[in-house]
């Protein structure tokens, strides 16, 4: 059983290589150029269960190979593996420096923006302030009561004094 599994899948891994899939849905990638080569494609190609390449270490080991030196063939710019590994190296550097980047950016708007709100707030609560002073005493418990009733979420805790 272990050996029919085995050389299903290097027939598999084979046709994958040469650009022949057997598979409806990989051979349409192959005619669209977004063929790859990985343990999934070739299980899928092999008509094999996922995980079955699980067993067959090897395998798995030529399918990353081969995978490596077809998307060697297919770079303009890498000679060899090496060559391509750093090139997505530099690659995944800059983006992770770009990300960074954004990162810090957008936590100082945000710090920015904290400061903006508090600002508001201070002003609102102030104003606020004011308003409640200019009610007559005798009726300033009265309105607070009525707001409150009307939306109890629209209370800021504040320092009044």
């Amino acid at each position: 059983m272990k050996q029919a599994t085995r050389k299903k899948l290097v027939d598999a891994l084979e046709r994958l290589i040469e650009g022949t899939p057997d598979n409806r849905e990989l051979r349409l990638k192959a005619k669209a150029g977004k063929l790859k080569i990985n343990d999934s494609t070739v299980e899928k190609e092999a008509e094999l269960s996922v995980g079955s390449l699980r067993n067959h270490g090897d395998i798995k080991t030529m399918v990353k190979n081969k995978s490596l030196n077809k998307r060697v063939e297919q770079s303009e710019s890498a000679q060899s593996s090496i060559e391509l590994l750093e090139e997505e190296v530099k690659k995944l550097k800059k983006e992770k420096t770009q990300s960074n980047k954004k990162k810090t950016e957008y936590h100082n708007l945000a710090k920015s923006h904290k400061k903006s709100l508090a600002a508001q707030v201070t002003t609102h609560i102030k104003m606020m302030q004011e308003l409640m002073e200019m009610i007559p005493v005798y009726e300033r418990e009265r309105a607070m009561d009525k707001i409150v009733r009307t939306r109890p979420d629209n209370v800021i805790d504040g320092k009044f004094r």
